[in-house]
C-alpha cells in the first residue's frame, strides 16, 4: 500500500474535524473518493497504520500541580486521537502521551494549541475583572472546565456523524497492550470541579465546541468573543 496515499487519507479525515462545516464535508467527501479509487476501506487503512508505526510515548511540555483541567483536556484529546495518557511526576505533574508514534504527536499539538486558546481567553477575562475590581479566582479553572466540555461534545457529535472516522481513532489492541503493561508507581489525583460559577463554564464550553486544530493554520483572527466582552462578575 502507498504511504503517501495513506498518509494523505489520515490527514483529510484528521481535516474532516474541523469546525468549518464547508471544508469538513470536502474532506470527507475527498477521502472517500480516495478510498473508492484505490479499492481501500477504512479497516485497510487502520491496519495499515498498527503495522507501519510502533506504539510510543510522547512527553509533552505541559506541566500542572493546581491547574488540574490540564489533565482532563489532555484525557479528552487522547481518547478522541487513539492514545492513553499519564504522568510522569517530580514536584509537579507532566502530561505524557502514549499510542501510535504519529497520533501521539498529533495529541501533543492539539494539547498545545488547546492551552494557548484556553489562555488567551482566560487574560481577557481576568482584564475585564480587574477592570471591574472583580477577583479572578476561579476564572482559568471554570472557563477551561467548560472549555473542555465543549471540545468533548463536539468530537462525540462528529464521530457519531461520521462512523468510518471514528473508526480510525480507537485504540488498537497493540496501544492497549503497551499501556496496561505498564508499571506506574503512584496515581494522580486530579478531581476537579467549577469553582466560582456557571457562567464562565459556560462561556468556555462555547468556545471549546467552536475549537478546530485547522485554525491554528488557517487563520490568525485574534478576535474578541463577543460574550467575553459583555461579561459581568
Amino acid at each position: 500500500m502507498d504511504i503517501k496515499l495513506v498518509e494523505r487519507i489520515k490527514k483529510l479525515l484528521a481535516l474532516s474535524q474541523s469546525s468549518n462545516e464547508n471544508e469538513a464535508h470536502l474532506a470527507i467527501l475527498k477521502a472517500q473518493m480516495l478510498l473508492a479509487k484505490h479499492k481501500l476501506t477504512m479497516k485497510e487503512v487502520n491496519e495499515f497504520k498498527i503495522n507501519n508505526s510502533s506504539v510510543k510515548e510522547k512527553v509533552s511540555g505541559i506541566t500542572f500541580t493546581k491547574a488540574k483541567w490540564k489533565a482532563h483536556l489532555a484525557q479528552v484529546i487522547a481518547d478522541n486521537f487513539g492514545c492513553y495518557i499519564y504522568f510522569k511526576t517530580y514536584r509537579s505533574n507532566k502530561i505524557v502521551f502514549l499510542g501510535r508514534e504519529e497520533d501521539a504527536l498529533i495529541c501533543n499539538i492539539v494539547l498545545e494549541y488547546a492551552i494557548d486558546c484556553i489562555n488567551s481567553n482566560v487574560q481577557r477575562i481576568r482584564y475585564i475583572f480587574i477592570k471591574k475590581g472583580c477577583s479572578t479566582k476561579g476564572v482559568e479553572n471554570d472557563f477551561a472546565l467548560g472549555f473542555t466540555t465543549g471540545m468533548q461534545h463536539k468530537f462525540e457529535e462528529q464521530k457519531n456523524k461520521n462512523q468510518e472516522c471514528a473508526l480510525i481513532l480507537v485504540k488498537d489492541n497493540e496501544v492497549n497492550e503497551a499501556y496496561y503493561n505498564k508499571k506506574f508507581v503512584k496515581s494522580v489525583d486530579t478531581t476537579v470541579e467549577v469553582k466560582r460559577d456557571e457562567g464562565l463554564f459556560t462561556i468556555g464550553y462555547k468556545e471549546g465546541r467552536k475549537f478546530s486544530i485547522s485554525d491554528k493554520i488557517a487563520s490568525s483572527d485574534d478576535t474578541e468573543p463577543e460574550q467575553i466582552r459583555e461579561l459581568s462578575c
